[in-house]
């Protein structure tokens, strides 16, 4: 990544040494990155990523909770440098996000998650309460109605290998691509998105990644929530807009917003990372 045009919050930030750990979870490892996690007199904080992403989008965003938090971000199975597995479910995520509580010694957690991250977090506060201090959902489209299932974040070509690293690279792409993102930010998370393979390099996320369609109702799933949840929305964003934000917040008992991040897309994290930290300390400090 070049320095030029990257401002200093940014380099101290990925800068914050993080130590990568690995939970077995129904026989996968499940990769995680944890910040100042033995300092037993701090709350616990984890952040969940998006479909297909990883840990390390959230590496330019944990550090500025070092002062209040003991902090993990993971890869879920089959994403980032987490193994991969024959079958994904609903229920097979939240026990990713159990795992990695299990592994890191933290009781409960206050959960971060962006996108299907968000879905994943509010499965887990429906399923494990007991495990969820509050959580923040991040632009996560909830399926409230019997509309048809949307299949957009699924509708992406074949994992190709590509001969070099560079060729790689310049292929990567958000989705939707609708973005503001600073060069440097989608450069680091690219560069972290691929591995080597036989031949070049490739994504590093499974190429059967397609999760099953989770038959329980959202509103069920929102319903049962009983910790303090705030969500949040890029103002732009085309997964989630400010009627179906709304609604969301609705369905959830203890539910705070919807807060809608100004000049942001989906990507809230990538594209308005700093509003997105300010909007998160008013809510967890």
């Amino acid at each position: 990544m070049s320095e030029q045009n990257v401002p200093e919050w940014f380099t101290r930030a990925i800068a914050a040494p993080a130590e990568s750990h690995f939970a077995e979870v129904d026989g996968t490892p499940i990769h995680y990155l944890s910040w100042n996690v033995g300092d037993n007199s701090k709350p616990a904080l984890l952040f969940a990523h998006g479909f297909r992403a990883h840990a390390r989008w959230w590496s330019f965003i944990a550090p500025f909770f070092l002062s209040r938090f003991r902090i993990v971000s993971m890869d879920f199975a089959g994403m980032g440098d987490s193994g991969s597995r024959s079958e994904y479910t609903p229920l097979g995520f939240v026990r990713d996000i159990v795992g990695v509580l299990d592994h890191a010694g933290f009781d409960k957690a206050t959960l971060v998650g962006h996108s299907f991250g968000g879905g994943r977090v509010a499965r887990a506060c429906a399923e494990v309460p007991d495990r969820v201090s509050r959580a923040v959902i991040i632009d996560s489209h909830m399926r409230l109605t019997d509309e048809k299932r949307s299949t957009r974040p699924f509708e992406i070509g074949p994992r190709r290998v590509y001969p070099t690293f560079e060729a790689a690279r310049a292929r990567f792409r958000l989705v939707p691509p609708e973005n503001r993102t600073a060069p440097y930010i989608l450069d680091y998370v690219a560069r972290h998105s691929l591995k080597e393979a036989d031949g070049g390099w490739t994504w590093k996320f499974d190429a059967q990644l397609i999760p099953k369609h989770d038959d329980t109702k959202a509103t069920d799933i929102l319903a049962r929530i009983k910790a303090p949840v705030t969500f949040i929305y890029g103002d732009a964003s085309a997964i989630v807009s400010r009627k179906h934000a709304h609604e969301i917040v609705r369905h959830i008992a203890n539910a705070r917003g919807p807060i809608a991040i100004p000049e942001s897309h989906h990507h809230v994290l990538l594209d308005q990372p700093l509003s997105l930290v300010s909007a998160l300390r008013a809510t967890l400090y």
